[in-house]
């Protein structure tokens, strides 16, 4: 029994830890190679069924910063469909989880996954001109978020899901909406402790205006004084989103000690997150009459991280009640023959694997700036000196995304 547990665990196991590896690899190196290039290395590797959600999510988070918006919405869509399915894993799944290694259980994402994958098709539908999937899409967001809410923490709580719900609903002149969005933006940025951006701010006053909510739009003028109203009669809006960088992904912290006896080894291995990357980058914008740069909204690092806070607990507990059942399996088989005692051991000790799987291919922070202007020409200067210019019509709305990973400059232009 004990020869074909150990053959069994082998097998289950082989190729596991190289894929995470691989994986993590190419989100590295995604800083300093093209995401095109990426994209066909990752499209190369074979995951297994089980990391299906996490291969899917990347793949299609990949296809959508390489402008190809059709193919990321059917993959992301069928990452939405998995994580969705997968929330309520199998009996099999935990026994495994519980018993060999937590890398056996599917990958049914983190609350951060379940919303930022809708961020992501709305900006899909948007830059292929399809802006009522794109609103469909903001309120699952929404929906996804009230399903995670909890009074006492702001994991699944996304700013720049917002954010990007009351863009959509003012583009669709949908007013309270967009104030209702732009207002919890604005709180979940406050909560985390962070400064609200200038253009959250003017979207406060703006749609608050437009509403003629008079004592709210006078509120939102004493607390902005710097914002002046004079600029919300201009022609055209631009909503610039910037996403920059990527995620920091998980690492192993492991641990390996004799018991009492010294006649077996045990490993406890636990996911961790290193220290976060300080070095921010921003894009500056300009047109004739103005000037100013991106803010941030959304840091990716910090929602990682109270992902993995919330679970930690749970995954420590089932770390160390599958430590103890693997010390009594071994502690039997050495009773019976100390051979394969020490090789069930040693099985024992390549199983333990930290499950080090995420949506490790995101960016490591989401900006935005906002401008209304009489000009056609948008510049953008990035700090790597790279420039580019964009056309804006006449009485336009415009959602513009630039990327620190690509040259590519998406626009959607709403008349």
């Amino acid at each position: 029994m004990y020869k074909i547990l150990l053959i069994l665990t082998l097998t289950l196991l082989c190729g596991c830890t190289g894929y995470q590896r691989n994986l993590n690899q190419l989100a590295t190196s995604l800083n300093t190679t093209p995401p095109e290039i990426i994209l066909a290395k990752l499209q190369e590797a074979q995951p297994r069924k089980r990391d299906y959600a996490q291969f899917h999510l990347n793949k299609g988070y990949l296809e959508f910063i390489n402008g190809d918006f059709a193919s990321a919405i059917t993959t992301l869509t069928l990452a939405k469909k998995e994580m969705s399915v997968l929330q309520a894993t199998s009996v099999s799944e935990n026994l495994g989880a519980g018993t060999i290694s937590e890398t056996l259980r599917s990958y049914s994402g983190y609350p951060t996954d379940r919303v930022m994958v809708h961020n992501i098709l709305a900006l899909s539908y948007l830059f292929s001109n399809n802006i009522n999937s794109a609103r469909v899409e903001i309120l699952q967001a929404d929906i996804a978020m009230k399903k995670l809410a909890d009074k006492d923490s702001l994991n699944g709580q996304l700013a720049s899901t917002h954010l990007i719900s009351g863009i959509v609903y003012e583009m669709l002149n949908e007013q309270s909406n967009a104030l209702i969005s732009y207002r919890f933006a604005a709180d979940t940025i406050k909560q985390r402790g962070q400064p609200v951006p200038q253009g959250l701010k003017q979207a406060l006053l703006r749609m608050s205006f437009k509403l003629g909510t008079e004592q709210q739009f006078f509120d939102y003028q004493k607390q902005f004084p710097d914002l002046s109203v004079e600029n919300l009669h201009r022609k055209n809006q631009v909503f610039v989103l910037y996403f920059d960088g990527v995620v920091s992904h998980k690492v192993e912290n492991t641990v390996v000690l004799p018991n009492r006896g010294f006649d077996q080894l045990i490993r406890i291995s636990m996911p961790a997150y290193p220290q976060p990357k300080q070095n921010i980058k921003r894009i500056q914008l300009s047109v004739p009459e103005q000037q100013l740069v991106t803010e941030a909204v959304e840091n990716v690092e910090v929602l990682a991280r109270e992902d993995l806070d919330k679970e930690y607990p749970s995954i420590l507990l089932l770390t160390t009640t599958r430590a103890l059942a693997k010390y009594e399996l071994v502690y039997q088989a050495n009773k019976q023959d100390s051979v394969v005692g020490l090789l069930l051991n040693i099985a024992t000790l390549i199983s333990e694997e930290a499950d080090l799987r995420s949506w490790n291919m995101l960016p490591a922070s989401i900006q935005f700036a906002y401008l209304e202007t009489n000009q056609n020409e948008l510049k953008i200067n990035e700090s790597n000196g790279r420039s580019e210019s964009i056309d804006i019509n006449n009485s336009s709305q415009n959602i513009i995304l630039i990327n620190s990973l690509s040259d590519q400059v998406f626009q959607y232009q709403r008349p």
